[in-house]
């Protein structure tokens, strides 16, 4: 299947400049008014061109421009364009590309004034853009064919309501207008005929009420305007007038309504739901009427999630993804994670706004992952991680983190310290599951540009940030903890392999020798200043060895979890905890920027 694989606009509402790479499935999440509705907006202009405003440019000063590069044209999509339109796209097609481009010089133009432009390559090799090729328009609607635009909350009832041209329920109909016509067209206006020959002004069978008014208007017309008739006269309508009147009429099974409801007079998320149902019996119409592989929709939708229950959001999204693989292109803009799964999170849009800058989207994870991350295994095993991680699309800053611990009981905390969650204070919290996937996803959240912070236990420093070049292996910190670990062995405290603890066959773990290492006298200020340099590389390094020791917890299991939050709003109980001053120390630094 054809599509858009990347997109480019600029000066158009909020957008200055800025490129967008599009999939076949590509949600945008950001917060509100950061201008996903305006890269909607722009993709469906670029494909149906209208004349733009002012308020539609971000400089009036100066032309608004939307170039897209189009691949997967094969010969399947070219043989599908038919003799017509072939010959006008074939010539400019490079290895399955198209690029295509439209501009507005000024606001208000004529349409006529923005013709399409195609990149072609020129008897030379170079690459110029040709300004509307003969026949170029036609060729590329049968590429992509009118978009499906379906915008927020506020036009829902109209949507679903009321018959015309940018309506879902004025689509359906004109789809399905053909066969309607040749099955009742003439009968029905044979009867039309009938009746207008009782309603016509000059018809020898005019109704003989309306020929008495004609004699009244008359005598009463002959007295001012001596020479001048006047004869009333009803129109009929055509049997086309009468689908202009189609609606949605909602019948409900467990109440007695037999004449049905106007979907206005239902619920948001009523509304929202026969729209959506609308929106999958289009596609279905159209993907059986239209031609398969010339052809690609774009669909084009402002949170499809609004007002609806979790249940029906996953319909949604699971729709909306189907739909994405035969023979649409799905956009849409989202505030829900429920409308990305895994697979769809490498191609989700991060889309951020600011004065300088105006719109722009974040990198993708999966652009981020490839260059970032060598090797891949390591690719494979970071995307797969982060793409679990619905937190990271949802947030302004990440905070990551091991294991259970850090999960359950650092929201509580932090909430109960701070007197905000850590949601309301934009922050996500990850947790990986492991020391060995901090750093890689650290350098792709950042490459993102997302802000990153992690939470780590003693051993990371030892097992993976000497591994990732986070801290020096002659490290003076890291020496002299290796050389107390060594000792420790000495006395058979622990056991060690290649200088660092291992799990023992009697039970013992590796994270207690840690921990017991941690609680020598000589250790301290080595390990301080182990947490010190890793703090400088945005890591807090628990200096107890994990954060079960700072909390006084007997285990890492749900029932010393629960016990600890039934106790966290006594203050005297926090007091009392040995090693608490360090956690609140570490809550004062995430929530820092």
């Amino acid at each position: 299947m054809h599509q858009i694989s990347n997109l480019r606009v600029e000066n158009f509402k909020s957008i200055i400049e800025a490129e967008f790479p599009l999939a076949a499935y590509t949600p945008l999440v950001g917060y509100n008014n950061a201008g996903k509705t305006n890269i909607l907006n722009a993709v469906s202009w670029l494909i149906k061109k209208s004349s733009l405003p002012a308020a539609d440019f971000n400089d009036p000063e100066k032309l608004v421009s939307v170039s897209a590069k189009i691949v997967g044209i094969d010969e399947d999509v070219l043989a599908a364009l038919g003799d017509t339109h072939r010959p006008k796209i074939e010539p400019l097609v490079i290895n399955k590309v198209l690029h295509i481009k439209r501009e507005q010089s000024e606001p208000d133009a004529k349409a006529k004034d923005m013709p399409l432009q195609v990149l072609k390559q020129t008897d030379a090799g170079d690459m110029v853009w040709a300004v509307n090729p003969a026949g170029i328009d036609a060729a590329i609607s049968q590429l992509f064919p009118e978009p499906v635009f379906i915008g927020a909350m506020e036009n829902a009832t109209e949507d679903v309501a009321k018959f015309g041209t940018s309506t879902t329920i004025g689509k359906l109909i004109k789809e399905i207008i053909t066969p309607i016509t040749e099955t009742h067209a003439a009968p029905v206006n044979d009867a039309l005929a009938d009746i207008a020959s009782k309603l016509s002004a000059d018809s020898p069978d005019k109704d003989q009420n309306l020929i008495n008014l004609d004699a009244q208007i008359q005598n009463e017309l002959a007295k001012f305007f001596p020479g001048v008739r006047a004869k009333t006269h009803i129109p009929t309508p055509e049997f086309g007038d009468f689908l202009k009147g189609a609606t949605i009429k909602i019948f409900e099974d467990e109440f007695a309504n037999p004449n049905g409801r106007d979907a206005g007079s239902f619920g948001h998320g009523a509304q929202r739901s026969v729209q959506i149902a609308l929106v999958k019996c289009l596609s279905e119409i159209k993907r059986n009427t239209d031609v398969g592989a010339g052809r690609t929709t774009l669909l084009l939708i402002d949170e499809p999630e609004l007002y609806l229950h979790p249940q029906a959001v996953e319909l949604v999204r699971a729709s909306l993804s189907r739909l994405s693989v035969e023979g649409y292109q799905v956009l849409f803009s989202t505030h829900s994670p429920a409308m990305i799964s895994r697979e769809d999170a490498p191609n989700t849009l991060l889309i951020r706004r600011n004065k300088e800058a105006g719109t722009r989207a974040y990198p993708r994870i999966r652009d981020a992952v490839q260059a970032t991350i060598d090797g891949a295994q390591s690719q494979s095993e970071t995307l797969f991680t982060l793409t679990n991680a619905a937190k990271v699309l949802f947030s302004e800053r990440v905070v990551l983190a091991e294991g259970a611990t850090e999960q359950r009981l650092l929201p509580e905390v932090f909430c109960t310290e701070i007197g905000s969650t850590l949601d309301e204070n934009k922050i996500g919290l990850v947790a990986l599951g492991g020391v060995e996937n901090v750093p890689n996803a650290m350098k792709v959240l950042r490459a993102m540009g997302i802000p990153t912070k992690a939470v780590v236990d003693l051993d990371f420093a030892f097992r993976a940030a000497i591994k990732q070049n986070m801290i020096p292996a002659d490290h003076a910190g890291v020496v002299g903890c290796l050389s107390i670990l060594t000792r420790l062995e000495a006395e058979k405290k622990c056991t060690l392999s290649h200088g660092l603890p291992v799990n023992e066959t009697n039970g013992t773990k590796a994270a207690a020798a840690y921990t017991m290492m941690a609680n020598e006298p000589d250790a301290e200020a080595h390990i301080r200043s182990i947490h010190d340099h890793l703090k400088n590389e945005g890591i807090w390094c628990w200096c107890k060895g994990a954060i079960e020791t700072h909390l006084d917890l007997s285990s890492k299991k749900p029932a010393a979890h629960l016990a600890f939050l039934t106790k966290l709003q006594d203050q005297n109980f926090r007091n009392g905890l040995p090693d608490y001053k360090e956690v609140q120390q570490m809550l004062a630094w995430l929530q820092a920027a």
